[in-house]
C-alpha cells in the first residue's frame, strides 16, 4: 500500500465490549486461521482504549510488537477478513490518518454453527482436532447439580435500609452498556442474511435491508413477526424497482391485525388479575405478578393489548395502533416495558381507550424512576400504590380527628344572673317630677323644639 506509513497516526474505536469470554473464543476458533501476528496485534488493539483523536502512531505498535510493515500489513487484512477489524482512511488537508474499529469475535458456539466458518476452521485445524474441539464445545456446564440457594439482589435490598439517590454520581461510563444498546438486544434482532437469501428471487440485496434494518425492527417487534412472517409481508409490498415499501407494510400490518380482530375467536384470555406483590425472582410463576412478567416479555404490544381488550369485549382502535409504534419507533423502552404500561392504563386505571399523550406521560416517568424491564416495572407501580394508599390514610384520619374535636361549652353572658329589685311609688313619682323638670328647663332654652 504506497499511501500508508509507519508515521501516520491512527485512533481506535470499539463496537462492543470485549470480555475473557472474546479472548477464550479468539484463542479456540481464530487464532488458527488468522495466525500469530493477527492475533497479538488484536490483542493489543483491544487493550489500548478508545481515542477521541488519532494520537496512536503505526511505529509505535510496530516497536512493541517487533512487526515490519509487511507483517502488519497482512495482520490486519486477516483481521479485516474475519470481520474483526474495519479501516477507514481518513485523508486531510495536512495528511492522511486512519481508523480502526474493532469488533468482538463471535462465540465459540456461535463459530461452529456456522457452516463456511466451521468448515474452514477444520481445514486449518484438521478432523482430530477439530472433532476435539466440537465435543469440548458440545459439553453442558452451565446444569450443576443441587439446588441453588443463593440470594437475588433484591433479597439484599430488603434488608437493608437506605435513601435513594435522585441521580447516580457519575452520568457517563467507558462501557458501551447504554439503554438504547440492551433495548437492541433484548429487542429480537433481524437476521438480515437469511432475510436476503429469502428475499434473492425479488432482486432485493443486502444493502437495501440494512438500510431499513431498524425500521423493520420496530415492526417485527410491535407485531410480534417471525422472520418468515416479515419477509412474507416484505414480498407482498416490494415496489417495482425492488424497493423496500415501508408505509406500505405498515399499512399492510395494520389491516392484517384490524381483521385479525375480527375474526379471532374470544376463546384464548389472559387472566390478568390485578398483582399482589411486585416478584423478587423470575423463576417463581405461582403468583399472579410473575405470570404477568412472563406474557409481557413473550408477547408483543398490539397482541397484548387486544388481548386485554377482548376480555373486555373490546378491540384495539387505530389511533391506539399508531400511538404504540410512534412509541417503539422513539426505542426508549422495551416491548415487555411498554407490555406494563399498557397493563397498568387498561386493567389497574381502566381506561377504555389509550393515546399518544398518555403513552409518553407514563414512559417519561418510568425512565426517571430507572424502570428498565418488566419486573422493574411492577415494582414501581407496587411502590407508588403504597404511597397513594398512604397519603389517603393519612388525609382520612386527619379529616375525621377534625371532625371530632370536642366542640367548645358557650360563655352564658354575666346580665343572664342578674335579677331586678322593684321601686316604690314614692320614688317612682318624684323620678317623674324629676324628669318633667328637666323637660321644662330645655323649652325654656329652646324655644322653638317642641
Amino acid at each position: 500500500m504506497a499511501d500508508f506509513s509507519n508515521q501516520q497516526r491512527y485512533r481506535l474505536i470499539y463496537d462492543d465490549l470485549i470480555d475473557m469470554t472474546s479472548v477464550r473464543s479468539l484463542t479456540r476458533v481464530y487464532l488458527p486461521i488468522i495466525g500469530r501476528d493477527a492475533y497479538t496485534l488484536y490483542l493489543a488493539w483491544a487493550t489500548m482504549g478508545e481515542t477521541i483523536q488519532p494520537k496512536h502512531r503505526h511505529v509505535d505498535i510496530l516497536d512493541q510488537l517487533a512487526m515490519n510493515q509487511h507483517s502488519f500489513l497482512i495482520a490486519r487484512e486477516k483481521l479485516e477478513a474475519m470481520g474483526l477489524v474495519k479501516t477507514f482512511k481518513q485523508t486531510t488537508n495536512f495528511a492522511t490518518q486512519w481508523a480502526y474499529q474493532i469488533f468482538p469475535p463471535l462465540t465459540t458456539h456461535a463459530f461452529l454453527s456456522d457452516v463456511l466458518l466451521s468448515s474452514l476452521l477444520a481445514h486449518y485445524l484438521g478432523d482430530e482436532l477439530f472433532n476435539d474441539l466440537v465435543s469440548d464445545e458440545k459439553v453442558d456446564n452451565t446444569n450443576i447439580p443441587g439446588d441453588d440457594v443463593s440470594k437475588t439482589f433484591f433479597d439484599l435490598v430488603g434488608q437493608e435500609s437506605f435513601i435513594k439517590r435522585n441521580h447516580a454520581p457519575l452520568t457517563e461510563t467507558n462501557e458501551k452498556n447504554t439503554l438504547s444498546t440492551n433495548i437492541r438486544k433484548a429487542t429480537k434482532s433481524l437476521d438480515v442474511n437469511l432475510l436476503s437469501d429469502m428475499l434473492q428471487s425479488y432482486n432485493i440485496k443486502q444493502n437495501v435491508l440494512q438500510k431499513n434494518e431498524v425500521d423493520l425492527m420496530v415492526y417485527k417487534s410491535l407485531y410480534g413477526l417471525t422472520d418468515l412472517e416479515l419477509v412474507r409481508v416484505i414480498q407482498a409490498t416490494t415496489t417495482p424497482t425492488q424497493q423496500i415499501n415501508l408505509p406500505a407494510i405498515k399499512k399492510h400490518l395494520e389491516n392484517n391485525f384490524k381483521q385479525s380482530q375480527i375474526s379471532q375467536v374470544r376463546s384464548t384470555k389472559i387472566d390478568m388479575n390485578e398483582p399482589t406483590k411486585a416478584p423478587t425472582s423470575a423463576k417463581n410463576t405461582d403468583d399472579p405478578a410473575s405470570k404477568i412478567v412472563q406474557i409481557a416479555q413473550s408477547t408483543a404490544p398490539l397482541s397484548f393489548l387486544k388481548n386485554l381488550r377482548q376480555k373486555k369485549n373490546g378491540f384495539v382502535a387505530d389511533n391506539e395502533i399508531k400511538a404504540l409504534s410512534d412509541i417503539i419507533q422513539m426505542k426508549l423502552v422495551t416491548p415487555e416495558v411498554l407490555n406494563i404500561t399498557l397493563y397498568e392504563l387498561t386493567v389497574i386505571e381502566k381506561r377504555t381507550t389509550l393515546n399518544k399523550t398518555i403513552l409518553q406521560t407514563l414512559v417519561n416517568d418510568w425512565l426517571q424512576n430507572g424502570v428498565t424491564d418488566a419486573v422493574s416495572a411492577l415494582q414501581y407501580l407496587q411502590r407508588r400504590n403504597k404511597k397513594q394508599q398512604t397519603r389517603t390514610t393519612q388525609s382520612s384520619n386527619k379529616k375525621w380527628s377534625n371532625t371530632n374535636k370536642n366542640s367548645k361549652q358557650e360563655t352564658r353572658p354575666d346580665w343572664e344572673n342578674q335579677h331586678g329589685t322593684s321601686v316604690s311609688q314614692s320614688d317612682a313619682k318624684s323620678a317623674r317630677a324629676a324628669l318633667e323638670a328637666i323637660r321644662a328647663r330645655r323649652n325654656k332654652n329652646n324655644p322653638k323644639e317642641t
